[in-house]
């Protein structure tokens, strides 16, 4: 655990203590609530297409996952995600 909240905490660019964890904890529940949410309005909007049209929910991810890049901007993994497009083009 100790090993996982270090890096956080360098990717996040804060100084690892007790408030750090705190943070880490809020920011992992946050986004965690809000994926069991938009997990459950998936499946609603797959029965009853009519209900959260207009890509609501992709915006509802879009969201959730940018607050999460705000918590940890140095993470190298976004690179991944901006790039996901031009990778996925190349493929086909």
């Amino acid at each position: 655990m100790a090993g996982h909240l270090k890096q956080a905490a360098i990717h996040a660019r804060r100084k690892l203590n007790f408030t750090y964890y705190c943070y880490h904890g809020w920011i992992s529940m946050r986004a965690g609530f809000r994926f069991l949410g938009i997990s459950f309005l998936a499946i609603i909007h797959g029965v009853f297409p009519f209900i959260y049209k207009d890509f609501q929910i992709a915006r509802m991810i879009v969201v959730t996952i940018n607050q999460i890049r705000d918590s940890i901007p140095g993470w190298e993994g976004w690179e991944e995600i901006d790039n996901y497009g031009k990778r996925r083009s190349r493929k086909n």
